[in-house]
């Protein structure tokens, strides 16, 4: 798994399904058993990640006026904030490797301590946009106005050879 700064993970769309009736094996088999698989996940995971990297990088929202007047926002890198203050989180994906990367999910939770805003969540092509109230246990596809988001979840179904995907929200601190 990659990490990024401010916890947020990618992942691959990995299942495992279950089949045919359930067997009781001895306990030390099922340890054995479980410590083969996840090994075996894991390797899988990491070849299958080879060559991605994911940089998170926090911005503040600061509005100033031009000299004549206009107001101009503008994103600076955050080095305090207070109460009230818009962050921007982005990350960037990148593919360094020379082959394209499938059914990729990066996860995002909402920082503590601020307030995720409706309708800020973007992202590049070719990604769709999850949202969660609980935590990240449940995801769904639509935003809601009233809604206290916990968690957000970019999918990308392909990151292409050599390429950078972005994606972003903006964040109120409480």
């Amino acid at each position: 798994m990659l990490r990024s700064v401010f916890g947020g993970v990618v992942l691959l769309g990995v299942t495992v399904h279950a089949m045919g009736p359930t067997i009781n094996y001895d306990e030390k088999f099922d340890q054995e058993a479980r410590q083969i698989i996840q090994k075996n996940l894991q390797g899988d995971l990491k070849q299958r990640l080879a060559g991605l990297r994911l940089l998170s990088l926090p911005f503040q929202e600061k509005v100033t006026r031009t000299a004549d007047g206009k107001e101009v926002k503008k994103n600076e890198p955050v080095h305090r904030v207070e109460r009230g203050s818009r962050v921007v989180y982005i990350n960037r994906l990148i593919n360094e490797a020379r082959e394209k990367k499938e059914n990729i999910v990066v996860k995002n939770p909402i920082p503590k301590g601020t307030e995720y805003v409706v309708g800020s969540a973007i992202c590049d092509t070719g990604c769709t946009i999850g949202y969660s109230t609980d935590g990240g246990a449940t995801f769904s596809p639509k935003e809601q106005a009233g809604a206290h988001y916990t968690d957000l979840e970019f999918y990308f179904k392909e990151v292409p050879p050599r390429k950078e995907m972005r994606m972003g929200f903006r964040a109120i601190v409480k």
